[in-house]
């Protein structure tokens, strides 16, 4: 059997074409996501807006900043209470229809924005709204977290996860093109169409809920192995699911391993924080926290922040603008960087070059190499850090609990980024810290505290199946031997069965694992249960 560690991105496209096409629509409603950060600040810089929802301050119209400080935080919070929501949901109705539940959500949340300047009250119903959209946005982040790293085969991880970063970045994009589309128009109707103009974004993962096949790895918890090998085949197609059996395989061991470790007790929020799980959670948390340590609330106030050191208002959005665009380059790079690098390597020397160059920023303090610095800075984090955090997020955490582990980390670390949101303007700004570019030193040592904890605490787990990384925390392998690819070479002393690296095709035994041969809801697995001859492609199986 190929070794699939050494197929180029374009093979491994070509290998599961199916599952890439599917995955690619999946990541399509992180533009919902990156559109609703960028559209509150842009429509509130809208002249008319700003006349309906402001108060007069002498001769013009302002939004009050308490209103517009609750606007911004409204999305993140309502994330937090969403991904909660959402990873409770995903285990009781499945991981699309849960999507098809946020998408309802963000329609009437929409909708409430939409006539929030009819309420007697404006300011508080477009709060409502804002809030309810964090809920929905934060229900279809987790659920389309949870679905990606359920479907998408090991090799595919890293260039599918790094979409994340790529596609929130065209959301703000499209959202500032919008606002500045309509801005001629006279009116109410101007930001009422920017607004309006994100119910195609909240209407798309209802369509997706309608046609994709739900996770196999759901249905498999569920105990309905037949619909979870019928919705394999339908993610790879039929040719290609039965060439690649031995994934399927992967999957119902590993669902079947867990839930004899859990000893058949439901999923909960507490088990996340118990033995092995609370390593896996923590990590979880920490690659959330990620972004907010390489310095991405301090690059999202780039405009206003490089204003402060004295660049124009037009230069300070061409920087903005060439900012967003570099990103996305470097989104695309790391689709090769993941494929080539372990996470873990990645994280390591991207978070030490960003912290070189804040110290840069720092020491020099004035606008012009502050600019650079930070173009500087969203390469190199885009090539590395930035979409590392979320596969290194989405893998960590076992199947079992992964739904629920998953919206653990985007509370705690839609927490962490409110914070960073809220703290982040006292450093820089004049009335406050004023500490201008010496800001740089805050992220030297934000991005160096990134570096250590990554060092001792994250394992390598790029290529390791789900079984794989099962035993990398079971066993509490320290970081430099989850490394290694020798502890995969011989089985555990105390494994029931010895473990096959099926996704590298590296054997651990001369049998294979056949779940299929396990009655549903079985205990414990037996050493001789469901053997095969592991020689036989698996086509034949």
């Amino acid at each position: 059997m190929e070794d699939y560690e050494n197929l180029t991105l374009w093979q491994a496209i070509r290998r599961w074409p199916r599952a890439v096409g599917i995955s690619l629509c999946m990541s399509l409603n992180i533009l919902l996501w990156g559109y609703d950060t960028a559209i509150v600040g842009n429509v509130a810089s809208m002249p008319v807006f700003q006349e309906v929802f402001g108060v007069q301050y002498g001769d013009r119209y302002i939004i009050p900043s308490i209103w517009l400080s609750l606007w911004s935080v409204g999305l993140p919070l309502g994330i937090m209470l969403g991904a909660v929501v959402g990873g409770y949901v995903q285990d009781l109705t499945g991981r699309k229809w849960t999507l098809g539940i946020g998408s309802f959500v963000s329609v009437v949340a929409i909708l409430t924005c939409y006539v929030a300047d009819l309420a007697t009250n404006k300011q508080s119903a477009l709060l409502g709204g804002k809030l309810l959209e964090g809920i929905a946005v934060g229900v279809i982040m987790c659920s389309t977290q949870t679905y990606l790293s359920e479907i998408v085969p090991a090799r595919l991880r890293g260039p599918v996860f790094a979409l994340f970063s790529a596609f929130q970045l065209v959301g703000q994009l499209i959202a500032a093109v919008v606002v500045l589309g309509v801005l001629p128009v006279q009116g109410p109707t101007s930001y009422r169409v920017a607004i309006a103009s994100e119910w195609p974004f909240s209407i798309f993962p209802l369509a997706l809920a309608v046609f994709v096949p739900e996770s196999p790895v759901w249905l498999l918890q569920k105990e309905r192995t037949q619909a979870a090998h019928e919705s394999f085949r339908k993610i790879h197609g039929p040719t290609v699911a039965a060439e690649h059996e031995d994934l399927f395989e992967d999957m119902s061991r590993a669902v079947t391993e867990e839930r004899w470790a859990a000893q058949d007790r439901p999923a909960s929020y507490f088990e996340c924080f118990r033995a092995a799980n609370l390593k896996r959670t923590a990590i979880v948390i920490f690659a959330n926290t990620i972004p907010d340590l390489f310095g991405l609330t301090l690059i999202g106030h780039a405009s206003y922040f490089l204003q402060i050191l004295g660049l124009t208002h037009s230069m300070s959005f061409i920087f903005l603008l060439l900012g967003v665009l570099l990103g996305l380059a470097a989104s695309v790079g790391s689709w090769w960087t993941l494929l080539r690098f372990g996470r873990r390597l990645l994280v390591l020397v991207t978070l030490s070059i960003v912290s070189v160059v804040w110290l840069a920023v720092g020491i020099a303090g004035c606008f012009s190499f502050c600019a650079a610095g930070m173009m500087i800075i969203v390469i190199v984090a885009g090539l590395g850090a930035w979409p590392a955090s979320y596969v290194i997020a989405s893998e960590t955490s076992s199947l079992r609990l992964r739904s629920k582990t998953q919206g653990i980390g985007w509370l705690l670390g839609g927490g962490i980024s409110c914070g960073f949101g809220f703290g982040v303007p006292y450093l820089y700004n004049s009335d406050a810290a004023n500490l201008g570019g010496k800001t740089g030193f805050i992220y030297v040592a934000l991005a160096s505290l990134g570096v250590l904890v990554t060092w001792l605490v994250v394992p390598e787990l790029k290529g390791l199946s789900a079984v794989e990384i099962d035993r990398v925390f079971e066993k509490d392998l320290t970081v430099g031997r989850a490394e290694t690819t020798q502890w995969r070479s011989v089985p555990m002393e105390d494994d029931a069965v010895p473990l096959r690296n099926i996704l590298t095709s590296s054997s651990f035994a001369s049998t294979a694992y056949d779940a299929s041969l396990i009655p549903s809801g079985g205990g414990y697995v037996q050493e001789n249960a469901g053997l095969k001859n592991a020689d036989e492609p698996a086509w034949k199986r």
